[in-house]
């Protein structure tokens, strides 16, 4: 009992790691409100394939595949920059999150599979 107690521990606390306090834009419906708001504070990133990309996203997302983060974002983001990244089925955002968090940056959300986006896909 007392090694399922510390597992669930450790997982709390290492998921609050990718999460802020504030809003939580794994879910929809706070994903939705920071896209429609009047802040561009964030970045917003498709970490599927170009092809992909190309074949329909989330309005909004900048396309830059997962094994070309962190060295391809913007020039000067910052490490407290809002970083929410998606992709086809949660595995590679979820690695993106986990590549981005080993380079410094703190604020990164894993929105998780494109499927979950109930709204229009851009082409």
């Amino acid at each position: 009992m007392k090694k399922i107690t510390l597992l669930l521990v450790v997982f709390i606390l290492g998921s609050g790691v990718l999460f802020a306090e504030d809003a939580d834009y794994s879910k929809y419906e706070d994903l939705k409100n920071l896209l429609e708001s009047d802040t561009d504070d964030y970045l917003f990133l498709d970490v599927r394939t170009d092809q992909e990309y190309s074949g329909g996203h989330i309005p909004g997302a900048l396309n830059i595949p997962y094994d070309e983060l962190p060295g391809a974002l913007p020039a000067g983001t910052g490490k407290d920059k809002t970083i929410i990244v998606y992709c086809r089925s949660g595995n590679r955002s979820g690695q993106a999150a986990r590549a981005l968090k080993r380079a410094g940056y703190t604020d990164i959300h894993d929105f998780g599979g494109i499927g979950r986006w109930r709204g229009e896909l851009k082409k």
